[in-house]
């Protein structure tokens, strides 16, 4: 028989169990293809003579011979063409895996694996990196609750009303003609000639302040019969100034009535304008918490009818906050920082109480109607440039904040509001001032302060990361399983029951001799 007509080569191709084919009686022969060879390939082919080439090539195969740890054997390339010998179990692995870049294993060289291997590990390392750090820089967070919390179980806010006047002129011109000092004087607080004179710089404060309780007119809290001026209570602001508070000490709740307040100005008692207006300014704040410059607040002018509409927020926090620290959840759970002066904690109540005792560790005393004990000296006139130098105090404090160790409550309520004011029509109408304070709607909105580091959120958040970095799922864990342990112990059975058949059917054969 010639060599033109002996038959073609029979090659035999060892599969696996799962991809073996269903007739073992039929065999093709393997067909080979040409590559076409185009202009690309022939451009190619010359380039290779080139000596950048050549040096690539040098490297490729002094990199390929680098010797390798025995862990990291099967980064080493294959050295046949995959038909006559069986895959291995990582190869296979790479073939069937969801996550992203292992197929690149399969026919891959030896620096592409490699290669490869540390842009996985890469991910790997930045995505644990991410997963640790996240919490440390964000150990809680806030997020809505419900949309739908009635607003009628949240207290309705202090509302505090102050003059833009202030001075009263009734009280200076008495109080001048009793000290025999002029009116500028006493208006411009000249420290030179008022520190000769027996008054006190917290005298002159409450002889000079105009009564702006008894400005008030009527006061009707949900539209009922009984007046509410009784529960107006005098306060004194950061700023020195008396105002007057409704609902200031006391926890109020209401649907959409809220309080309805008819004030006069009396604009011939000005003496003193704070700005070139006749009118109130008026807070909105928590109850039982002090006004600072934070405090939202609006102008009011004389002879004006005005509607705040107010909308309501609350803060409240999951159980779990308590296992964090202050130094990580930041913020004060109830009960757990005590005030020496007001009987409930706030930051502005805590921020309040540091202010005076860093001004008591300066100037040697406390401004009038700050906090403060009964032995501390209170502030006379000699000790004004020492307190007007801290008036800029609320800056220096949150930048030494371990001294006053002042962080927000975990549980708080906060108030935004809109303003409708219109002209009061009639006679006299510029001698009033209406004013009419009430929820905006009759939901509010409730946020929750929880802690980040829960069980469902570390899962959410490593999916996410290990999704973005490597395209990971639980899919490719439970692939990672069965390709570890599962397949492994089934080949092993498989194999144990074949080499158990082949010793019986020896025996058998044994016995038949």
């Amino acid at each position: 028989m010639s060599a033109a007509e002996s038959p073609p080569p029979v090659y035999t191709v060892y599969f696996e169990d799962y991809l073996r084919p269903k007739k073992h009686q039929k065999q093709a022969h393997l067909q080979h293809f040409r590559r076409p060879v185009g202009k690309i390939s022939a451009a190619a082919r010359r380039l290779k003579r080139l000596k950048i080439l050549r040096w690539h090539s040098r490297i490729i195969q002094r990199f390929q011979q680098l010797p390798l740890p025995s862990f990291l054997g099967f980064l080493r390339a294959r050295k046949d063409d995959g038909l006559c010998k069986r895959k291995t179990g990582f190869e296979i692995y790479c073939e069937m895996a969801s996550i992203h870049g292992f197929h690149v294993f399969v026919g891959a060289e030896t620096w592409q694996r490699i290669f490869w291997w540390l842009l996985i590990c890469t991910a790997v390392i930045l995505s644990n990196v991410i997963l640790l750090t996240a919490p440390k820089k964000g150990p809680t967070i806030h997020y809505i609750d419900s949309m739908m919390k009635p607003s009628s179980e949240i207290p309705f806010p202090a509302v505090t009303m102050c003059s833009l006047n202030a001075v009263s002129k009734e009280k200076l011109q008495k109080r001048a003609k009793e000290l025999q000092v002029s009116e500028e004087t006493l208006r411009n607080g000249a420290l030179e000639e008022l520190s000769q004179t027996n008054l006190t710089w917290l005298r002159l404060l409450e002889d000079l302040a105009p009564p702006i309780c008894e400005q008030i007119q009527s006061c009707k809290w949900e539209n009922r019969l009984e007046s509410c001026l009784g529960d107006l209570k005098p306060l004194w602001t950061f700023d020195n100034r008396l105002c007057c508070s409704f609902n200031h000490q006391q926890l109020r709740y209401t649907s959409q009535l809220g309080v309805r307040i008819v004030l006069d100005p009396r604009k011939d008692d000005y003496a003193a304008w704070r700005i070139a207006s006749h009118g109130f300014e008026v807070l909105i704040h928590e109850s039982r918490t002090v006004t600072d410059a934070a405090t939202m607040r609006i102008l009011i002018p004389s002879g004006s009818d005005t509607h705040l509409m107010v909308r309501p927020f609350s803060t409240r926090f999951t159980s779990n906050l308590a296992a964090l620290s202050i130094e990580q959840r930041r913020c004060f759970l109830p009960d757990e920082r005590r005030m020496w002066f007001y009987s409930t904690y706030s930051l502005a109540n805590c921020l309040s109480e540091c202010r005076s005792r860093k001004i008591l560790r300066s100037c040697g005393c406390v401004p009038p109607h700050d906090p403060g004990e009964s032995h501390w000296p209170i502030c006379d006139f000699k000790q004004v440039p020492c307190v007007r130098a801290y008036d800029d105090i609320s800056e220096e404090i949150t930048s030494v904040e371990s001294d006053c160790n002042c962080l927000p409550p975990c549980k708080f309520h906060r108030y935004e509001f809109e303003s409708d004011v219109s002209p009061i029509q009639g006679p006299n109408s510029s001698n009033e001032v209406r004013l009419q304070v009430y929820y905006d709607l009759a939901i509010s909105e409730e946020l929750l302060l929880g802690v980040y580091e829960t069980w469902l959120a570390f899962i959410g958040t490593f999916g996410g990361v290990n999704g973005l970095f490597m395209g990971c799922s639980f899919v490719s864990v439970f692939e990672l399983i069965f390709f570890t342990c599962v397949r492994p112990t089934c080949n092993w059975l498989t194999r144990q029951q074949i080499l158990w058949r082949r010793r019986r059917k020896q025996a058998k054969v044994g016995l038949s001799h």
